[in-house]
């Protein structure tokens, strides 16, 4: 799976590097990536194309292209509105840099350049060194194949697992795999060892079946447990020390540690998913660790809460960015969720997805619902919006 979300054979061929390196897929006249990897021409009616919007679920053309269909330039990694990442967001990772020509946060193909330099393009090294275009001096360390890129999740694409050839496999190459991600010379699991071999569980007729995270949906879940009370913040004025925080308090009902699920010794992971004032979803958060380790030295992520509930930490923010989360029940009025999670580029702790308060500038009000694989569901509209500047999203309830 390669050019811009898809995949696609690579070729040596190169064109004259410009000044800002290889800003673009296409600048509208056949310059850029284009130049090797062409597999778009034709435009939506070509089955590459075709592919992206079906099979990868990509539907907002602004990811990609910078002011609607077909239109040009289609940049490597900023694009129109809707997205911010253009084809770095599914082939790079956010790594809290920003980018020279306007200043705004970008995704970086570290990954990606290391793929071409191992099949001999070794040309990307001649604009991107460190320090320059954006990016850090040293270059930061390549994230492992299991850290998602931006595009990763609902509503950008149906993409979820980077380690999943399933997902990521284009019918238009010779090979059976996705991307290699981090540039190390192999593909998904169980060929990358930074790849964990999917949760898997027995049931009752002895057959195994594979245990996915919850999903949000494209529009909020009916018939959750709504509370009072609660909060979201979303703070990305600093690039790579971007910050959130979720509290939904005063659940209405009466809610027992059974109603979250259980994490600790069941097989129960969790979604944090956010909408805009239309019900349209802007973020969408995975922590699918149940019975899990987390930090150095390894202890269980998840811990009981009495008999109340449960509690989840991890220093190394590496479930989408997630360091913490408190799920406590108790009766009618009583209960509450608070989640929180950030970025710490200099550590190399990058996961917790960015270009959320972007999406929900200007926004009236926003919901958060908290959804399990297998129990209850968890909601709350804030409306009381003090800040959306498009770096900062602040909104309580009432």
């Amino acid at each position: 799976m390669l050019a811009c979300c898809g995949a696609a054979l690579l070729c040596l061929a190169l064109w004259t590097p410009a000044a800002h390196a290889y800003p673009m897929y296409n600048d509208g006249f056949g310059t850029g990536c284009f130049t090797c990897h062409d597999g778009f021409s034709g435009g939506p009616q070509h089955p590459l194309h075709a592919m992206h919007t079906s099979k990868f679920g990509i539907t907002e053309c602004n990811l990609c292209h910078s002011n609607g269909p077909g239109s040009t330039p289609v940049r490597t990694y900023t694009s129109g509105s809707g997205g911010g990442f253009g084809c770095v967001g599914c082939h790079g990772n956010d790594y809290g840099e920003t980018s020279s020509s306007n200043g705004l946060a970008k995704a970086s193909g570290y990954g990606l350049r290391q793929v071409h330099a191992n099949n001999g393009v070794t040309v990307c090294a001649t604009c991107h060194k460190p320090g320059l275009l954006g990016a850090r001096n040293p270059f930061p360390a390549i994230l492992p194949e299991s850290v998602k890129p931006p595009y990763y999740k609902a509503p950008f694409s149906n993409l979820r697992n980077p380690c999943a050839s399933s997902e990521e496999d284009s019918t238009f190459d010779v090979n059976l795999v996705g991307l290699d991600n981090d540039g190390n010379g192999f593909s998904d699991w169980p060929a990358d060892a930074t790849c964990s071999e999917p949760t898997t569980t027995t049931t009752t007729t002895s057959t195994t079946t594979t245990t996915l995270p919850v999903a949000c949906g494209l529009a909020p879940a009916g018939g959750c447990v709504a509370a009072d009370g609660g909060q979201l913040m979303v703070s990305e004025k600093a690039s790579g020390k971007e910050k959130l925080k979720v509290g939904l308090t005063k659940l209405h009902s009466a809610v027992t540690q059974s109603t979250f699920g259980d994490p600790v010794t069941g097989g129960t992971s969790y979604a944090i998913c956010v909408y805009d004032a239309s019900d349209t979803l802007r973020d969408e958060i995975s922590v699918a660790r149940p019975g899990d380790s987390c930090g150095t030295p390894p202890k269980p992520c998840w811990s009981l809460i009495s008999t109340k509930g449960y509690k989840y930490a991890d220093k190394t923010n590496s479930a989408d960015g997630i360091s913490k989360m408190t799920l406590l029940g108790g009766d009618a009025g009583k209960g509450k969720i608070a989640v929180g999670g950030k970025n710490n580029a200099s550590a190399g702790q990058t996961s917790l997805p960015t270009g959320i308060a972007a999406l929900l500038q200007s926004s009236t009000h926003a919901t958060v619902q908290i959804l399990t694989v297998d129990a209850g569901c968890f909601t709350v509209t804030v409306t009381q919006v003090k800040k959306a500047d498009g770096a900062t999203f602040i909104a309580t309830a009432p």
